[in-house]
């Protein structure tokens, strides 16, 4: 066979596959590579490279949450504390994370909700103190992101908790942050 039929062959092959590739068949990888990056290290900037600045917010997140914190800050005044107020990716000020656990509970295959469970650092323990004396299981913080499927990539359309038995989400906080 000539060599330039065997390259368009190859190349009509690539192309018939690249939906296939592009699609992120499993909700859960966007919420893995998150929780991985923010245990590393020291891990104390948790999450905040999903959200903290407006560059990186589409990587992460939804069209629609991208549009809505955007116009968010936008709207608070300059010097003015940002939304969320915290990281809700740890669920918290201090936002160290350990043991991490990512499940996916729901999907259709275009929405999902895919939670996060992890104890946390701020116990006031190192590392190596922790993992002499774990958090008992019962402490474990748990969130929950929902998940849309954009364009063959899966998305976090809000992140949901509880903090003192009081349920939040960031897209309820952002809608009322100004207000």
């Amino acid at each position: 066979m000539p060599k330039h039929r065997f390259a368009l062959l190859a190349l009509a092959g690539l192309l018939t596959s690249l939906p296939v590739l592009a699609a992120s068949p499993d909700p859960t990888s966007p919420i893995t590579a998150i929780y991985r990056k923010a245990a590393a290290g020291k891990g104390d900037s948790g999450g905040q490279f999903v959200y903290l600045e407006k560059k990186h917010r589409s990587r992460w997140l939804s069209t629609s949450l991208t549009r809505l914190w955007n116009a968010e800050d936008a709207r608070t005044p300059k010097g003015d504390q940002t939304p969320p107020g915290f990281d809700p990716v740890s669920n918290s000020q201090d936002p160290k994370v350990l043991n991490v656990k990512v499940a996916l509970e729901n999907s259709d295959g275009k929405i999902a909700i895919v939670a996060a469970s992890f104890d946390s650092w701020s116990r006031g323990l190192t590392r190596e103190q922790q993992d002499r004396n774990p958090p008992d299981p019962s402490d474990r913080i748990v969130v929950r992101y929902d998940m849309v499927l954009e364009h063959g990539r899966w998305k976090i359309d809000d992140i949901r908790g509880t903090t003192d038995g009081k349920k939040w989400s960031v897209r309820a906080i952002i809608k009322g942050w100004n207000r």
